[in-house]
């Protein structure tokens, strides 16, 4: 039955289940970089080494030779404890279709790493990213998500149609802000921490969810990859951790029209001690922009 439902982890890297669990062990945080993150990616690199001084080990992940160029990986590679994998040569990708948002939970499942820190390329850490690993709901549960922003209004149904299919749901699900109706979007996925050895089960269904054949319908009623995590684990019957605390955001007060302001900037998250630890965005003020301008403290 599992080799059914993941054919596609088979016979290409991996030989057997046993051959995945032996794979990984040890702590690391993972970067999914392509050309067009290239810059985003080598600034975090040097605030986590240079700035703030940790030496958690980093492993990148690009797909194919056409991802990253040979002269940027040659780049990234000269930093002290970096490794750089090639995910296109883990999977069968003539099942998956691997692209974009869905490259990030196959990243981790890919990972030297039994312990993983899934970072975007452009989060912006202010303190070393190896004490998420102490937090008390990671240790309990093994895996550490973070809140989106509330959402009142968007494009995308999302608890109306989780609402369609999920029956009975963990005592985790209930309790969180979408499946209440209180926000059309849960998670915010630039941060994510998960414990392999504890919840592979769940992984596996968050990346069966990011396949072509189903995010093309999953990707209808969320935003990319973001939600694929914890439904992967309400999936598998595993048990998940959000971090309670609400989402921060980085930006300024700033005038509509006469009768409107707005604050509306990059979000950033706290950890369980209430300290501020990381924002995405990095430093410009739209990263989209033709004309980006930093961010002005």
């Amino acid at each position: 039955l599992h080799q059914l439902l993941y054919s596609w982890l088979y016979n290409f890297k991996y030989n057997s289940f046993e051959d995945l669990i032996k794979s990984f062990h040890g702590k690391g945080l993972v970067i999914s970089v392509g050309n067009h993150h290239f810059n985003f990616a080598r600034s975090t690199i040097d605030n986590l080494r240079n700035i703030i001084k940790s030496d958690i080990p980093i492993e990148i992940f690009y797909y194919g030779d056409n991802d990253l160029s040979e002269d940027k990986r040659n780049i990234l590679s000269k930093y002290d404890n970096v490794y750089l994998s090639d995910l296109s040569t883990y999977f069968n990708n003539s099942q998956l279709r691997l692209e974009g948002f869905a490259l990030k939970p196959f990243s981790i499942l890919a990972s030297r790493f039994e312990e993983v820190i899934l970072i975007d390329a452009d989060t912006v850490y202010l303190r070393d990213p190896m004490t998420l690993f102490n937090d008390t709901g990671y240790i309990k549960k093994g895996t550490l998500f973070f809140q989106d922003r509330h959402f009142e209004t968007s494009p995308f149904d999302s608890y109306k149609w989780l609402k369609t299919w999920i029956n009975n749901p963990l005592p985790d699900t209930t309790k969180l802000r979408i499946w209440n109706e209180k926000t059309i979007d849960q998670m915010e996925s630039s941060t994510v921490v998960i414990n392999k050895s504890k919840g592979i089960l769940g992984l596996l269904a968050a990346c069966k969810l990011n396949e072509e054949k189903y995010k093309s319908i999953v990707y209808k009623h969320v935003y990319g990859d973001k939600e694929t995590f914890w439904i992967g684990y309400e999936i598998a019957r595993q048990p998940f951790y959000f971090n309670p605390l609400r989402p921060a955001i980085i930006s300024k007060v700033e005038s509509v029209n006469s009768e409107t302001t707005r604050f509306c900037g990059h979000i950033g998250h706290k950890s369980e001690d209430g300290k501020f630890m990381y924002w995405n965005g990095h430093l410009l003020l739209d990263k989209n922009s033709n004309n980006p301008k930093l961010i002005d403290f």
